[in-house]
């Protein structure tokens, strides 16, 4: 299947709009463990990365966590700047795994990695502000142990999306 947009803008629009539904609807997914989200939204952007659109996935992410902090009223919270860091660095991670292993590593091992990244360094933020200090005890294994289930299913997700195979295509002489 292929779709051919004119514009980037509209891709990022509109799959910017798609993973913030998702991460909306996370909060009504109760979970045993009260904080704790799959992240599903990081699917779809674990999909542009996948599929090589690097700033395409960057923006959907950083825009998605916006409009997830407006629609749960914690725009600009301390939630919210947990949220913002722990999603940069989580790009971070599944960006330079992408790039650097290529078809080397399995997009369930990306996950899992983004997903660990992202909840340390919600840890290490919390543990600075607070002044908890950054030992390792249980919390941070319970916060990997954790990890893991919700990465494994955000890759059944992106696996499911890229077995699609859909290609979107910008096409320019449109515009």
């Amino acid at each position: 299947m292929k779709f051919t947009y004119s514009s980037r803008v509209y891709i990022i629009a509109v799959f910017a709009a798609l993973a913030s539904l998702l991460q909306l609807l996370e909060i009504f997914i109760i979970l045993p463990i009260p904080f704790i989200k799959i992240g599903l939204a990081n699917s779809i952007t674990l999909y542009f990365l996948k599929k090589r659109e690097y700033v395409t996935a960057f923006f959907i992410n950083i825009i998605r966590i916006f409009v997830g902090g407006f629609f749960s009223a914690k725009l600009f919270s301390l939630p919210f700047l947990f949220s913002l860091s722990g999603g940069i660095i989580s790009f971070s991670v599944m960006y330079f795994l992408i790039v650097v292993f290529r078809d080397k590593i399995s997009i369930a091992m990306v996950s899992v990695m983004s997903a660990v990244a992202f909840n340390l360094t919600q840890y290490f933020l919390f543990s600075k502000i607070f002044g908890t200090g950054m030992e390792y005890d249980t919390t941070v294994s319970i916060i990997m142990l954790l990890s893991i289930p919700a990465g494994i299913i955000t890759a059944i997700v992106v696996n499911g999306l890229l077995k699609l195979n859909v290609d979107i295509v910008i096409d320019n002489k449109f515009n």
